[in-house]
């Protein structure tokens, strides 16, 4: 059976049988090979099993893996082969060949050396051969191991400093460039659970309208749907967390007089806690991110606590830039939807004042604006399809035009009629005058259009396109109504009936407006007076007026 024989400084050989497809080599304790060295990543490399081959593949390790001295990212093994990995040398040998196979001091380059040892023994020699006094030759020798100890010391703290640097900006290039804000959570706590090997975890966001902690994700805390009185939980540790703005770490939770008589403590055995506190670029405190394991299970250490600190700091950015886009990607679907309703003045209004689109019904004095091309049906059927189309998408964008102009709402398009408010969401006192103003306009725009029509078109059918427009201001209810998930925002009452009747009513390129609508505006106004007129489901008769004008107002 193809075996390893793993050497070590000042350690007896160990021999390990490859009797699994896979097996993996590292500093971390769940690896099949540990190797208990600060040079080892703590996954260094695999060995894969493929028939009667093995195959050597390095896990993209800081110091790399070797096999007979070249340094490789993947090979497949010959008996005989020396594979060093950090300061450890592995010979890859037939078992039934052991007793041939040489005893290894270790390996021939050493990694992470920090002085020239035989350089240093060299100069000891040299004071003996000299004749120096033993007590001059013990203090130089306690000197070399002094400084010696420092620097194994600095060394360590750098290279697990740079585990740690090069882990967080592995990390950063996943979770920096994911805006979704549960995939984000759910990628960090994973993350986080499988680089300090924790068991269990959540994460908990503060929730600005409850002013709580709530539970956005959670792995193992027993129960499906977890809630911040969900069991396991644990609710002091979280709170502490982040009323503090500090990491809390325990090894033994069961044995820390600050958590050992809570109550999930006890239930759930939790043994190492880490919880780290969640603060933004700017001191806000965010939430936390909390990881446990029970007791008796692997304990968190200085190192564990280092990682954590500065991972929570990089994720608290990737969340608050997560929160960030959807409250810019949320504000831009309002936007994208409201421009089609709102000239852009209403729109700025709606957006800067959050109670502007009222959620439900208000009672809103308004004028609406009926507005419809006479004639349309026998026309389509005369021209072409494509034609017809084409005619009904430039009147409705020109007649929206007109209405956002005199900065009205544009409640629906009714097949080829326009409807358009003013005075709701946002009200003006001239709100009368700027519906028959951007009344005359649509005329004047229908007008054009038609020219335009001539020139580009060419078909007689375009000289019967006409309007007719019909306005009436009174009591409506104004908000968004219509199927939870499709709401719309409009005006219903028997005043938006009323409007409607009046368009009916209006002979093409007439613009009819009621009495109540005349009285706003008849100082600025040029209207004729017409015979009172009965209108389907309206009691009483309805006096009514022909708009022809604006009159000429003084210098």
């Amino acid at each position: 059976m193809a075996t390893f024989l793993v050497h070590r400084p000042e350690e007896e050989s160990r021999v390990i049988r490859l009797d699994k497809s896979l097996i993996t080599v590292g500093r971390r304790d769940d690896n099949d090979i540990v190797l208990a060295d600060m040079f080892v990543s703590r996954v260094h490399a695999e060995i894969g099993k493929k028939g009667s081959r093995f195959v050597i593949k390095d896990r993209k390790s800081r110091y790399g893996t070797f096999v007979n001295g070249d340094r490789i990212s993947e090979k497949e093994l010959s008996y005989g082969d020396e594979i060093q990995i950090g300061n450890t040398l592995i010979t890859f040998v037939d078992e039934k060949t052991l007793d041939r196979v040489p005893e290894k001091k270790g390996p021939a380059r050493k990694v992470g050396a920090i002085f020239d040892i035989d350089e240093r023994i060299r100069q000891v020699k040299a004071q003996i051969a000299k004749g120096d006094k033993k007590e001059t030759i013990l203090e130089t020798l306690a000197a070399l191991e002094q400084g010696f100890e420092e620097y194994r010391d600095k060394l360590n703290e750098a290279e697990k400093a740079k585990e740690v640097a090069s882990t967080l900006c592995e990390v950063s290039k996943i979770i920096n460039y994911v805006f979704d804000l549960n995939v984000l959570l759910n990628l960090l706590l994973d993350l986080g659970l499988k680089i300090i090997r924790a068991r269990r975890g959540f994460i908990m966001l503060h929730d600005e309208p409850s002013q709580s902690l709530k539970v956005k994700v959670a792995r193992n805390m027993g129960a499906e749907r977890v809630s911040a009185d969900s069991p396991g939980i644990s609710r002091t540790i979280a709170r502490e967390t982040f009323e503090k703005g500090e990491l809390v770490m325990t090894e033994d939770a069961a044995r820390d007089e600050r958590f050992r008589s809570m109550e999930s403590v006890i239930s759930y055995a939790i043994g190492s806690v880490i919880c780290a506190p969640l603060v933004s670029k700017d001191k806000k405190r965010l939430g936390v991110i909390y990881l446990d394991n029970p007791a008796g299970q692997n304990q968190f250490d200085a190192e564990d606590i280092q990682f954590m600190a500065s991972f929570a700091n990089q994720a608290a950015i990737a969340i608050e830039n997560a929160k960030l886009y959807e409250q810019i990607r949320a504000e831009e679907m309002i936007r994208e939807r409201l421009q089609r309703f709102f000239s852009p003045g209403v729109m700025k209004k709606i957006m800067a004042e959050e109670k502007a689109l009222a959620l439900g019904g208000e009672h809103k004095i308004a004028t609406m604006i009926f507005c419809d091309i006479r004639g349309y049906t026998s026309l389509t059927e005369k021209i072409d399809t494509l034609v017809a189309v084409r005619i009904l998408n430039e009147f409705l964008s020109s007649m929206t035009e007109a209405v956002f102009d005199e900065e009205g709402t544009l409640d629906k398009y009714i097949g080829d009629c326009v409807m358009a408010i003013f005075g709701a969401p946002v009200s003006r006192p001239d709100d009368p005058l700027r519906a028959v103003r951007a009344a005359l306009d649509m005329k004047q725009r229908v007008g054009k259009l038609k020219a335009e029509w001539r020139e580009n078109i060419k078909i007689p059918e375009i000289e019967r396109f006409e309007i007719g427009i019909g306005i009436h201001t009174g009591e409506v209810i104004a908000g968004n109504v219509g199927y939870i998930k499709r709401m719309e925002y409009t005006v219903v009452s028997t005043a938006v009936n009323l409007a409607s009747r009046l368009e009916n009513y209006a002979e093409p390129g007439q613009i009819i407006i009621s009495r109540a609508t005349y009285d706003q505006v008849k100082d600025a106004v040029q209207a004729v007076k017409l015979p009172a007129v009965k209108l389907k489901n309206i009691s009483n008769p309805v006096e009514i007026y022909e708009v022809k004008g604006l009159k000429k107002q003084p210098a």
